[in-house]
């Protein structure tokens, strides 16, 4: 990697933990820049104003789940392998990268307002292959006719949370706090979308 492009993901590393702590509105460029070691004049022109480093960092963090979905969906023949793999890689991306989920929570919670157009894409291409899932399962008899929107914020959700929660799950309740790997987190998410909570026999 040359010497301008390690700068430019020292900066972007720096820029995610603050975006992470104080979300877009809080953070400050000078803090970034002490973070990353240089001064403001040289952060920008490394990479751009605060607009332009929230827009690197959401697109960097959202490459590693894109590239974990694509291939999911390349390497799964039935529709719950496809869930089980996109679920992994979901998982496996946010148990290296914690600040990616913690931006993403900050803004759910803010209703996107901050989020950048090309974040917004990929969140939409992110429903089209959940869609495209769905479709699949469907069609093979695996799947009920369910809501992808709901599918999709219920995994991602469900993922983020429990990957940023593992240190205050294991304070709260150190004997069973529930999963904690990345694999963990897979087989249980899983479990509970492919079987459910009721246990099975007839209807009450």
């Amino acid at each position: 990697m040359s010497p301008k492009k390690m700068d430019e993901q020292v900066i972007l590393d720096a820029a995610a933990g603050e975006f992470a702590q104080k979300g877009f509105d809080g953070a400050r460029v000078d803090a970034i820049a002490k973070r990353a070691g240089i001064n403001k004049a040289m952060l920008y022109y490394r990479v751009g104003d605060k607009e332009e480093l929230y827009r690197r960092v959401v697109l960097r963090g959202q490459m590693g789940f894109q590239n974990a979905i694509m291939k999911a969906m390349e390497s799964s023949i039935t529709a719950p392998e496809t869930m089980a793999n996109i679920l992994a890689g979901i998982a496996e991306n946010a148990a290296e990268n914690r600040l990616i989920p913690s931006i993403m929570l900050r803004e759910l919670a803010g209703n996107a307002k901050t989020f950048p157009e090309q974040g917004r894409e990929g969140l939409k291409s992110f429903l089209s292959t959940v869609r495209s899932m769905v479709t699949m399962g469907i069609e093979e008899g695996t799947f009920r006719d369910i809501d992808p929107t709901a599918l999709q914020f219920m995994v991602t959700g469900a993922i983020f949370t429990l990957s940023l929660t593992r240190e205050m799950r294991q304070e709260l309740n150190p004997d069973d706090p529930g999963p904690l790997s990345a694999e963990q987190i897979t087989e249980s998410i899983k479990d509970i979308l492919l079987h459910g909570i009721l246990k099975e026999g007839p209807e009450q």
